[in-house]
C-alpha cells in the first residue's frame, strides 16, 4: 500500500508527520474523479489550475500534491507538481519486480498494445495502459495506479512528438523489453528526417534493461544499432523480418513463417503487421503464436481506431482519432478494397512542418486513384491542395459540422465512408452525431 509519506519521500516533498501514514488508494489529475483516499496532483493547465480544486478534494477525504499552501492537512508540498508526478511513478516502478514491455512508434501503438495484452493474457496476469494515457502525464498515472500485487507482465505505451521525451518516459517505464511499432511521418514538424524520428524512438530502446527483448520493424538500422548497443535480443517483423503477414490466396492473411490464419476483427494489412509484432513479442515471453492469434481474434477496434459503425444508413470506417500520412494512406488502401459506393471525410494531418503540403497532396492523389464516389475535406491544408483531385469534385467543409451536413447530402444509402483526421479536427464528433442520430 502506498502512503502519503511514501509520495513525499519519492518527490522530496513536505508532508505533516501526522499525515504521513495515510494510505493512497489511487492517483488522479482530475478533481472530479477524486474520492476518499484519492491523491490529486494539482497540475497547472492552460485553462485551469488544479490548486483551485484542492480544498474540494481534501474536504472529501482525499489528499493532494501541491506547489503552494503547504502544511494543509493531507497535502504534500513540492517545487513542481509535474515533476513530482514523474518522480512518484519512478519510485513506484522501482518497487515492481514484474516484466515491463514498453511500446512506442509513429503509428499503431495503441492497437499493438491492446493486441499484445490480449496475447500475454493467455499465460500471464497482465496490467497496462488504458485509453490514451501515454504521455508525461498519463503514463505516470498508469504506473502509480498499478495493482498493489504486481502483475506478471506490465505493458506500457509511450508517446512522443519531440526528441528527448522518450528518454524521460523511459526513465519511468524502465522496460525489461521493448517494441517499436513503426517509424513514419508523424510529428515531422519537430524532426528533420525519418532517421531523426528513428533516433527519438530509439530512446526507449536505450532505456531498456540489457538482456531483454527488442522487437522492431525489419530494415530499421537506427533501431537495430541502438538495440545492439544496449545488449538486447532483437526480433524483426514485416517484409524481410523474422515474422510477417502474407496475403492468403484463399482470402485474408497468414502469419508467417508458421502459415497460421490471422482471423482478426481488425482490417487492413497495417493491422496485420501490428498483430505480427505483437505475436513476436508475446512469443519471446513464452506465448506460442497460435495462442496469441486466438487471443488477438477477440480484440475489437476501439472508437476512432478502425471501428466499423453502421449509422444513418452508412457504414463508417471510424479512424477519427488521429492521422498522419502513412496511417491515412493505409486506411485508404483498406477503403479501396471495399465493394459498393464509398467515399471519405478527411481532416488535416497536423504537426507535419515543411512536409505538410506534399503529404496532403500525396494523400489526395491516393484518394483520387481508388474510384471514390465522393470526397469531403476539412482543414486549411487539404483545402489548399484540393485541386490534386481530378476525378471527382471535392467538397471543402469549414469544420466537422459542415462536413456532416455535406456527407448527409452526398452519400447514398449503404455507402462506406472513411472518416480520418487529426484529433484537433474533431471528426470523432461527426461519427458520434451519426451514431446518435443528431
Amino acid at each position: 500500500m502506498i502512503s502519503l509519506g511514501d509520495i513525499a519521500a519519492a518527490t522530496g516533498g513536505y508532508v505533516r508527520p501526522e499525515d504521513a501514514g495515510r494510505p493512497v488508494l489511487d492517483c488522479v489529475i482530475d478533481s472530479r474523479e477524486a474520492y476518499e483516499g484519492s491523491l490529486f496532483f494539482a497540475l497547472r493547465g492552460v485553462h485551469a489550475d488544479g490548486h483551485d480544486f484542492v480544498d474540494r478534494v481534501v474536504s472529501m477525504g482525499g489528499m493532494a500534491v501541491v506547489e503552494r499552501d503547504g502544511g494543509q492537512a493531507g497535502t504534500v508540498l513540492t517545487g513542481s507538481v509535474e515533476k513530482a508526478l514523474l518522480d512518484a511513478a519512478r519510485w513506484r516502478r522501482g518497487r515492481m519486480g514484474c516484466r515491463v514491455v514498453g511500446i512506442t512508434g509513429s503509428s499503431g501503438k495503441t492497437t499493438t498494445r491492446r493486441l499484445l495484452m490480449a496475447a500475454l493474457g493467455r499465460r500471464f496476469s497482465v496490467y497496462g495502459t488504458t485509453g490514451n494515457l501515454n504521455n508525461h502525464i498519463g503514463l505516470p498515472l498508469v504506473v502509480l495506479n498499478a495493482p498493489e500485487e504486481d502483475p506478471e507482465v506490465m505493458v506500457l505505451e509511450a508517446g512522443m512528438n519531440h526528441p528527448g521525451e522518450l528518454a524521460v518516459l523511459g526513465s519511468v517505464v524502465r522496460p525489461t523489453d521493448c517494441l517499436i511499432t513503426s517509424i513514419g511521418r508523424a510529428h515531422m514538424e519537430f524532426f528533420g528526417s525519418l532517421e531523426e524520428v528513428a533516433a527519438a524512438k530509439a530512446e526507449l530502446i536505450r532505456a531498456t534493461a540489457p538482456g531483454g527483448n527488442c522487437v522492431i520493424p525489419s530494415g530499421q538500422e537506427v533501431l537495430r544499432r541502438a538495440a545492439e548497443d544496449t545488449g538486447l535480443d532483437i526480433g524483426t517483423f514485416g517484409q524481410g523480418g523474422d515474422v510477417w503477414p502474407e496475403p492468403d490466396p484463399a482470402g485474408g492473411f497468414l502469419l508467417q513463417p508458421w502459415g497460421l490464419g490471422m482471423e482478426l476483427t481488425l482490417s487492413g494489412s497495417h493491422n496485420m503487421t501490428n498483430a505480427s509484432a505483437a505475436a513476436l513479442m508475446a512469443g519471446t515471453l513464452g506465448v506460442p503464436p497460435e495462442e496469441s492469434l486466438a487471443a488477438m481474434s477477440t480484440v475489437t477496434p476501439s472508437a476512432g481506431r478502425g471501428r466499423i459503425v453502421e449509422a444513418g444508413g452508412l457504414v463508417i470506417l471510424d479512424e477519427s482519432y488521429n492521422a498522419n500520412p502513412d496511417s491515412t494512406l493505409a486506411c485508404l488502401e483498406v477503403l479501396a478494397g471495399v465493394k459498393g459506393p464509398r467515399g471519405a471525410v478527411l481532416g488535416d494531418m497536423r504537426e507535419l512542418g515543411t512536409t505538410a503540403m506534399d503529404s496532403h497532396r500525396e494523400v489526395l492523389r491516393k484518394a483520387d486513384s481508388i474510384g471514390l464516389d465522393f470526397l469531403i475535406v476539412t482543414g486549411e491544408d487539404y483545402a489548399s491542395v484540393a485541386d490534386e483531385v481530378t476525378s471527382l469534385e471535392v467538397a471543402i467543409a469549414a469544420d466537422w459540422r459542415q462536413a456532416l451536413e455535406m456527407l448527409r447530402r452526398v452519400a447514398g444509402p449503404s455507402s462506406t465512408v472513411l472518416v480520418k483526421g487529426s484529433n484537433s479536427l474533431r471528426l470523432g464528433e461527426l461519427v458520434r452525431s451519426l451514431e446518435e442520430g443528431e
